[in-house]
């Protein structure tokens, strides 16, 4: 009996050393909340935008570390590799908008307070031809495959703008779970796919679709076609008179994530196991003039 119990305790501690170890290793979900920003750079300006973005993300770091760790405020840029050349874009993760309301206020309250000559003293060469702020809330139940890859360990994010039909929203994401989710699988996808409805900063009934990939190299497998591949004929007619009746618009832009401008916390950069370190490095030397301007997102 002895024996019996000791077996049992050896179990479970091999068990729970198991679910621990898997716990760390398993990336953590995609944000609940999610604030895109996209900037549209004047033509010949993205180097001073460049210089004038870094300086932000420099005082970003030090607000940072003036605030509690559930508190601080952080994101990931991200320049086109197919798209329009002259745009950044951000992602400002939050868990609710809850949480995203009071990062922002606390950051608003150093950039009139304690650190309001850090804020005032950025850079502002009128460098933007225009500005689009996105908010859009996670669906689990459209993504797919989460987890497979993580995030800190990407280097390239595929964007698609998907805007349905209204009326048909329902329609179209059944389709995609009954027949699409499917055929995924058949076909052995290791692509991740997490799915936001856009709620505010575009027009009703648009989706964004985000795809990180850790190299370019994840693209030769053409999980699309391959997906299309793995469904019978009549799978394949179904999906293309349901995509026919309610796809208005679909748009897909391939990024590669920029470190320099981006500012991800600590835990983040220790997902990311390679040599050297590709998240927030040093950030390079600057010429740009200080002029004094409100706080604001670069």
């Amino acid at each position: 009996m002895k024996t019996k119990h000791t077996l049992l305790a050896a179990l479970c501690l091999l068990l729970a050393g198991f679910s621990q170890a898997l716990a760390q290793t398993t990336p953590p979900s995609p944000p609940r909340v999610l604030v895109l920003i996209r900037e549209d750079i004047k033509p010949g300006k993205m180097p001073a935008h460049a210089q004038e973005a870094s300086a932000y993300v420099q005082v970003l770091s030090k607000a940072n570390a003036r605030l509690a760790e559930n508190m601080r405020d952080g994101r990931i840029a991200m320049t086109p590799i197919a798209g329009n050349e002259n745009e950044v874009a951000y992602l400002w993760p939050y868990d609710s908008f809850e949480d995203m309301e009071k990062k922002r206020n606390a950051m608003d309250k150093l950039a009139t307070g304690a650190m309001r000559a850090e804020f005032d003293a950025l850079p502002d060469a009128e460098l933007h031809a225009s500005q689009r702020d996105i908010i859009a809330r996670y669906l689990p139940e459209y993504s797919y495959n989460i987890g497979a890859i993580d995030i800190a360990q990407a280097r390239y994010m595929v964007m698609t703008t998907l805007r349905i039909k209204p009326g048909h929203e329902d329609e179209y994401w059944a389709m995609v779970k009954e027949k699409m989710f499917p055929a995924r699988d058949k076909a052995q996808i290791k692509a991740s796919y997490a799915v936001f409805s856009a709620i505010a900063g575009m027009p009703a009934s648009t989706f964004l679709i985000f795809r990180p990939a850790r190299s370019l190299a994840d693209f030769d497998a053409a999980a699309p076609v391959a997906t299309r591949n793995a469904m019978s004929k009549d799978v394949r007619e179904d999906v293309d008179k349901v995509t026919d009746r309610s796809v208005v618009f679909s748009e897909t832009i391939f990024y590669r994530f920029d470190p320099q401008l981006s500012h991800v916390a600590p835990d983040f950069v220790a997902r990311d196991t390679a040599s050297p370190a590709f998240w927030n490095p040093k950030p390079p030397p600057t010429t740009t003039t200080a002029r004094r301007r409100p706080a604001g997102r670069q």
